[in-house]
């Protein structure tokens, strides 16, 4: 009888380990994405957006700024409003749209412009009007 709860409890724990296990797995490829919002650029500060780097192009009038970021990479994509679009002279060298793993249902899919301009940090940035979507690309290491 001790042999019989003996092995069932074996294997019990034997199941357990290999759904944890998998679950490593899985998580090992799923991006690990985290998401803020700050309200204004003087909210944008270097201490709240260690995470995912400060970004210096975003201008003094940028409002509504969303933020989603890879905890394990390097890869970000963000968003906001803003007229001035750019802190002068920042993002001015033409360079193709970004592309991200990370995906939210604020960033756009369709009626994207042609090309986007190379920003500071490894940002690649476009306007729609005056909303303004940025990317850095996912690393590959994460």
């Amino acid at each position: 009888m001790h042999r019989i709860r003996l092995a069932g409890l074996a294997v019990s724990v034997s199941t357990l380990a290999i759904g944890l296990t998998g679950c490593s797995v899985i998580s090992a490829f799923t991006p690990h994405v985290d998401s803020a919002i700050f309200a204004s650029a003087k909210e944008f500060t270097p201490s709240a957006t260690a995470s995912f780097g400060s970004p210096a192009f975003i201008p003094a009038d940028a409002s509504i700024i969303r933020v989603d970021y890879d905890t394990q990479g390097k890869g970000a994509i963000l968003t906001y409003t803003s007229k001035t679009h750019f802190v002068k002279g920042t993002c001015e060298k033409a360079a193709p749209l970004p592309t991200t793993q990370i995906q939210d249902s604020w960033w756009p899919v369709a009626a994207l412009p042609k090309q986007g301009v190379s920003c500071p940090g490894g940002w690649t940035a476009f306007a729609i009007g005056d909303q303004i979507y940025a990317a850095i690309p996912t690393s590959k290491t994460s």
